[in-house]
């Protein structure tokens, strides 16, 4: 299982060629919310477009580097993906907030989303820690919110 957050700031390679395609400055989550869909690319320069790794081209992740093909998602306005979700509330189906997005885990072999990593409040997180809740089918994202979905309130273990 790995997190979403350490791949932030990790550098993309092509497979072949080991080409540099530009380090990981955001990671898109599937609108179903069932799974990680692109991650977005930084560049020097101030002209450059922004890009979108299609997550289906990554072929390896490892501590310090990706390796993905050079696939590239269409305009981000036609693709599937939201924006990234850190920093925002997660409910339960009865309105209950369990905390805020910290981070996501998931299945690096296809970004299958497994567990969402709660924050509630540095103060909080200090005495108890954050904790960790199994995702059981998809995250609802929201402008405001992430609706988990699965069974109400359960949530996982704490995180040290």
């Amino acid at each position: 299982m790995s997190r979403a957050r350490e791949l932030i700031g990790l550098p993309v390679l092509t497979r072949v060629g080991l080409k540099r395609l530009g380090r990981v400055q955001e990671v898109l989550v599937s609108r179903d919310g069932g799974h990680l869909c692109g991650l977005v690319l930084e560049e020097g320069g101030w002209v450059r477009p922004r890009r979108v790794l299609d997550y289906q081209a990554v072929r390896a992740i490892g501590p310090t580097q990706i390796l993905a093909d050079e696939q590239y998602l269409a305009e981000e306005a036609q693709t599937k993906c939201c924006r990234d979700l850190f920093g925002l509330p997660v409910l339960t189906h009865s309105g209950e907030e369990l905390g805020r997005m910290d981070d996501l885990h998931f299945d690096p072999s296809g970004g299958q989303i497994t567990a969402v990593q709660l924050s509630r409040g540095f103060v909080d997180d200090l005495l108890r820690g954050k904790s960790l809740t199994p995702v059981h089918g998809a995250l609802q994202p929201g402008e405001a919110a992430i609706l988990l979905d699965g069974p109400a309130g359960q949530a996982g273990g704490v995180l040290l």
